[in-house]
């Protein structure tokens, strides 16, 4: 390595924390997202870069554009578990609520144990999909798994979040469930009009 490229990496280092600071702790978007061009006019495939400017480029509600960042981001790395998990919360305000799925089941299976810090928003966000696409037993189940992978504090919050409303869904389907069935049983077993007809001339 020679030493411009000594130098190059250093300022693309400097530029990407600098924007990480701005992005998380002043909220200043615009100028995070400037730096992070810079980052990456040096570094095109910084995967950590391209993942903070499509988090950028959501809170500044460009999600198109943020959409294919992440995209790019995963055709760099398939299993960067950020970038799965930014790329479903896009996905999912764009209505592509079964895309937004796909990538939440990708990052359960990739991510690692360093990584737990990002399970209860996956799991957050895992279940909203799940009660979005009406699969409630799926979306149940997915809650008693959380109990062995999340701290005590954590599943505690989302059982508080998520046990009504799924028991309130499980009920209302249940009723229309039954309303249906009650009024599929009235209509066979109703009296033939036209037959009625024909047997009293």
């Amino acid at each position: 390595m020679n030493f411009l490229t000594k130098v190059l990496n250093f300022s693309a280092e400097r530029y990407l924390k600098t924007a990480g600071d701005l992005f998380i702790y002043e909220g200043d978007y615009e100028a995070a997202l400037e730096l992070v061009e810079k980052t990456l006019e040096i570094e095109p495939e910084d995967v950590r870069a391209l993942v903070l400017r499509g988090d950028i480029l959501y809170c500044l509600n460009r999600d198109n554009e943020a959409l294919e960042t992440f995209q790019k981001t995963l055709s760099i790395d398939p299993n960067c578990v950020e970038a799965l998990i930014s790329c479903a919360g896009v996905l999912d305000v764009l209505g592509k609520y079964r895309d937004s799925l796909e990538c939440c089941v990708r990052a359960f299976q990739q991510i690692k144990p360093y990584q737990s810090y990002l399970l209860p928003s996956l799991y957050d966000q895992n279940i909203v999909l799940l009660l979005r696409l009406k699969k409630y037993r799926q979306a149940r189940y997915l809650l008693k798994t959380a109990e062995n992978r999340l701290p005590k504090e954590e599943y505690q919050y989302l059982l508080s979040c998520y046990s009504h409303i799924l028991d309130r869904l499980s009920r209302d389907r249940y009723k229309a469930k039954a309303k249906a069935k009650q009024l599929s049983l009235e209509v066979v077993s109703a009296p033939d009009a036209t037959a009625i007809g024909q047997s009293n001339p």
